[in-house]
């Protein structure tokens, strides 16, 4: 793997690397102010060489605001949402070059969003396999230099992180009681007035999937179901009484009771917990570091501005896009299968398209994935890009008549999506 190329620092690096990727106790690897040692990071230029090719600079108003990677030819790239505040969006090349970029599309779930920008000649990346990074082999993080902005080790295969989606203000809410002493997902009972009653379910139904995400049993329902904003629609199947059937459901909101209050340290009246606290000691953390459908771990110390890049092994293959500096020594990176079957979703809405086409677009997209049976973590994000859409076309069909009106002016949009 290393032989193919001659320089002797990396020729030392070969020497050295078993060692630490064989190694599973933390007490035996590398100290992690290491990894963040510029001499040290200077060993990976050859492995991020080609994949900094795809990765630009964004920001807003001047400002750094994270890395970008670009999945098409024709300008599209990916970043990390929540980093970009409201303000002028542009991107940096590796060359020198400056290109303003529209925003045409964001996922909550993945706090990714989609940028547009007229530039040309830029580089789309090559996705690879996690299964090219497995658990203990080392990683590097390209930016807008020829050495990686951080390197590290991969901690976990890529999961679900099921504990990480707490239930808020904002969870859609289906409104039912499970019997947890059954097998499956049995409703036990239906809340009077509640999204569940108003689809016409019933106490003793069997959920069976959720947007075509099978469902196992009651902790898995919930799970899934907390992925979704109240005001979302989703697809349930279930059985009655021996028969197959398929509502579809428009979540409701919480009520307050049903909401945990938030993790607070003793005696200070702080929001942090403990282990937040801890995490951050030393290093600024990810505004956005939790709640993601689907990631890898790795010891990487990535700063929260140089998210939105890729991850590569050390033949410089991408396996994943980093997301999220979660703790002292933890950064959490998007599969490169997960970012490869979410282009096509968040890319359906074209940024020429008016919101009817985007509505006809984003309804395409999920066609397409579902009889590509993509993961189902995918395909509710492509059910999600419907919903925004719609939105969108609503708010739009509101201004074209608010435009004629002599007095009022128009609304302003609330859409990410929708600030053309």
């Amino acid at each position: 793997m290393f032989k193919r190329y001659s320089l002797s620092a990396v020729a030392i690096l070969a020497v050295s690397v078993p060692a630490f990727a064989q190694s599973k106790a933390p007490s035996d690897r590398m100290p992690g102010p290491t990894f963040a040692n510029t001499a040290f990071q200077g060993l990976f230029k050859p492995v991020v060489e080609a994949a900094a090719k795809s990765v630009v600079r964004v920001q807003v108003d001047g400002k750094d605001a994270a890395l970008g990677t670009v999945v098409t030819s024709d300008g599209y790239l990916l970043t990390k949402a929540s980093e970009l505040k409201l303000g002028k969006v542009t991107i940096k090349t590796r060359d020198g070059r400056d290109f303003d970029a529209v925003l045409t599309a964001t996922s909550d779930a993945y706090d990714l969003a989609v940028l547009k920008t007229d530039g040309s000649g830029l580089t789309p990346i090559k996705w690879a396999s996690t299964s090219d990074a497995p658990v203990g082999n080392w990683i590097a993080v390209p930016g807008m230099a020829s050495e990686p902005v951080a390197v590290g080790v991969v901690s976990t295969k890529p999961w679900n992180p099921l504990e990480q989606r707490i239930p808020n203000s904002q969870s859609g809410f289906l409104g039912i009681k499970l019997d947890i002493g059954a097998e499956g997902a049995v409703i036990d009972e239906v809340t009077k007035g509640s999204a569940a009653e108003q689809a016409g379910m019933k106490p003793k139904d069997v959920i069976r999937s959720v947007d075509s995400q099978d469902i196992q049993d009651s902790e898995f329902l919930i799970y899934t179901l907390l992925g979704y904003k109240a005001g979302e629609s989703v697809k349930i199947v279930l059985d009655r009484e021996g028969k197959r059937m398929e509502v579809s459901v428009v979540l409701g909101k919480r009520t307050a009771d049903l909401i945990p209050p938030p993790q607070r340290m003793g005696g200070g009246g702080g929001r942090a917990g403990r282990g937040d606290m801890q995490n951050s000691w030393g290093s600024k953390l990810s505004e956005k570091r939790t709640g993601f459908p689907r990631l890898f771990q790795t010891d990487a110390v990535i700063k929260p501005a140089d998210c939105g890049a890729p991850v590569v092994d050390l033949d410089g293959r991408a396996v994943g896009l980093i997301i999220a500096r979660a703790g002292r020594t933890e950064s959490y990176a998007i599969p490169a299968e997960t970012a490869k079957e979410l282009v096509p979703v968040l890319l359906a809405t074209r940024v020429r398209s008016n919101p009817t086409e985007r509505v006809d677009q984003a309804r395409e997209a999920l066609k397409k994935a579902e009889v590509n049976k993509v993961p189902s973590e995918v395909v509710a994000e492509a059910r999600r890009q419907i919903q925004a859409a719609l939105g969108e076309e609503k708010w739009w069909k509101d201004q074209k008549w608010w435009k004629g009106h002599p007095i009022e002016r128009a609304p302003v949009p609330h859409l990410a999506s929708a600030k053309k």
